[in-house]
Order: structure tokens, then C-alpha cells, then sequence
């Protein structure tokens, strides 16, 4: 299927508005622009107007009809100061603490969404990864769920959904069957079936019966009783999950027969490494991604991704926000 199609025709259903942390990027300004002409969505830029305004012009990007929001002088900021105590008083959150934390891009962006001004947050373009996952754990986690992150790849005719691919470093049972959880709705979101593999070094018993083996069962079997249409199994090895050939020689009872399309990983370990070798040496395209267990849909942008990957996640959130 063709995913930006899809994720630009959900994006249009109704105008979403998304509020991008780093306003003054030139790769955030060049994607607005073609963002708003296209009307994929409503945007808010975070930062000095006059720097934006000027970067705008000699980027000949027009950005006429975005919002730029100079949060460090904003008007909102007592609102947000005390929206962050409230927050985080259990953690024994200050108005001092909250005062210092409000002049961040990233912690204004996730209050300006929590307090209904913005449906979505876009950030990390030039800040790491981990100063936005930040104030979006401690803001805009939904209470009780878990957050994980559902990558979306295609390789040649075939996409994939991998989870989790950058938060949950060693995930227990129940964690496991929140992250799988999570991917399947996400594949449900673009109208697919899913078929979900849960990965490790053994398939079905080859590696003998292993605390790592055990816990990938249980959840497998948890996540069945959960959904009882869903079409998944595990514990499986690479190849006989997404290889026809090799599951039948493997594992011929299986009902994914080789053709997962969803592949969870049991840890950040093997999900990292397997996913930052494939960029390098396989012919693989990138698509998005989508972070679940949000009050409010969040994307990292990432720092070396070019313009035409910054456009097409922010339409992604606005497309996750009409999928609700």
C-alpha cells in the first residue's frame, strides 16, 4: 500500500493543529511551508518571530499561515507554571522548578498541547532525542499505560511495523504485551491486519526453555486472550517470521506462515543494533514513526532526517489525531 497516501488522506479528514519545538530549524520552516500548502495540517512554530520570519524569507518558504509563538516572552507561561505543578506534585514539583523548566522549547511545546492548544507535538531536530522524551513522559503520559515507540519500514514491495525501537531497555511480561498491544493498533490504524511476530533467538523451543523464552510465551499467550482475533506468534526467530521457506522448515503450525508484518522485539538491545545495521546495509525506506501511550501524539523528527522527513511526520500526527 501506499503509506503517505493513506496517512495524507486520514491527515485531511478535519484540521489538526501541531506545535513544532524548534520553530527557527530551517528544515521545520521549509516542511511548514509545504505542510500549509498542501493542508495537512495547522501549524504552530516555537521561537523568536523575527529570526523565523527572517530564515522564512530567504528559505523562499511561505509560512504565512502558521502561528509563531515567541514562547519565551508568551503570555501562557503562568498558566503553563502552574499546569506543570499540578502535574508534577507528586514528584514535589515547585513553581521555582517549573518556572526554569517553562523557558525549554520542549516542555513549553508538551504543556501547550496538554492545555488544548495544540492536538499534536513535533520536536528534536536539533535537541537529542532524550530532551523531548522527557517532558513528554512526565506531561503527556496517558496514567497507567506504557509508552512505546511502533517504527513503520518498507523494503522493496513488503512494510513493516517494528516495536519498540528506542524506550523500553529490558521489558518485563506485562511491558511486552503493552508494547504489542500498542503496534497492533497502530497496523489497525492503516486499515491492516496485523500479524505479529514476537522475536528472539529460539523458535518455538530451538533455544531450550530460557527465563528470555518463557517471558516472550507468556506474552504471546496474554495478548491472545486480549484479542482473540489477532494472528500472532512467538517465540520466533528472524527468519522464520518474515520467510515463508524457513517457516515451513521451522515452525510449520505457525499461523503467521512466515508473513509477520509486525515484529517485536524482546529488548532496546537487539531492536537497536538490528535496526541501525539494516539502515546501513539494506535497501530500506524509512517511513515514520508513532509513539503510543500519549494523552497527545508526539514526534521525534530527528536530527540528521532532511525536510521531506520532517512533512510527512507531521502529517502523520495528523493523521493519528483523526484516528482517534
Amino acid at each position: 500500500m501506499n503509506f503517505l497516501k493513506t496517512i495524507e488522506k486520514k491527515a485531511k479528514q478535519k484540521p489538526v493543529k501541531v506545535v513544532i519545538c524548534e520553530g527557527w530549524d530551517e528544515r521545520c520552516i521549509e516542511a511548514t511551508g509545504i505542510i500549509l500548502k498542501e493542508k495537512l495540517a495547522n501549524i504552530v512554530l516555537l521561537g523568536d518571530p523575527e529570526t523565523i520570519k527572517r530564515a522564512a524569507k530567504a528559505l523562499k518558504a511561505d509560512i504565512s499561515g502558521a502561528e509563531i509563538v515567541d514562547y519565551k516572552h508568551s503570555g501562557l507561561k503562568k498558566e503553563f507554571i502552574e499546569k506543570l505543578v499540578e502535574v508534577r506534585k507528586h514528584k514535589g514539583m515547585t513553581k521555582e522548578e517549573a518556572h526554569k523548566l517553562i523557558e525549554d522549547e520542549n516542555y513549553f511545546a508538551c504543556l501547550y498541547a496538554l492545555c488544548g492548544y495544540a492536538d499534536a507535538v513535533a520536536g528534536s531536530k536539533i535537541c537529542p532525542t532524550a530532551a523531548l522524551m522527557r517532558p513528554t513522559l512526565q506531561i503527556l503520559r496517558e496514567p497507567g499505560k506504557l509508552v512505546s515507540e511502533v517504527s513503520i519500514v518498507s523494503m522493496k514491495d513488503k512494510t513493516y511495523f517494528m516495536s519498540d525501537l528506542s524506550l523500553n531497555i529490558q521489558p518485563t511480561t506485562e511491558d511486552l504485551v503493552s508494547i504489542t498491544m500498542n503496534a497492533i493498533d497502530v497496523v489497525r490504524i492503516f486499515e491492516i491486519e496485523p500479524k505479529v511476530a514476537l522475536l528472539s533467538f529460539s523458535t518455538k523451543g530451538s533455544g531450550g526453555n530460557t527465563p528470555q523464552t518463557e517471558l516472550i510465551r507468556e506474552a504471546v499467550a496474554i495478548v491472545k486472550k486480549n484479542d482473540k482475533k489477532v494472528i500472532i506468534d512467538g517465540e520466533l526467530q528472524g527468519d522464520a517470521a518474515v520467510n515463508p521457506y524457513a517457516a515451513k522448515r521451522k515452525c510449520p503450525d505457525s499461523p503467521l506462515k512466515g508473513e509477520a508484518n509486525t515484529l517485536i522485539f524482546p529488548d532496546l538491545t537487539s531492536s537497536n543494533i538490528t535496526c541501525q545495521l539494516l539502515w546501513q546495509f539494506a535497501d530500506l525506506q524509512f517511513e515514520t514513526t508513532i509513539l503510543k501511550g500519549l494523552q497527545k501524539p508526539v514526534a521525534i523528527l530527528g536530527r540528521s532526517t532532511p525536510t521531506s522527513a520532517v512533512r510527512n511526520m507531521v502529517a502523520g500526527l495528523a493523521m493519528q489525531v483523526n484516528s482517534k
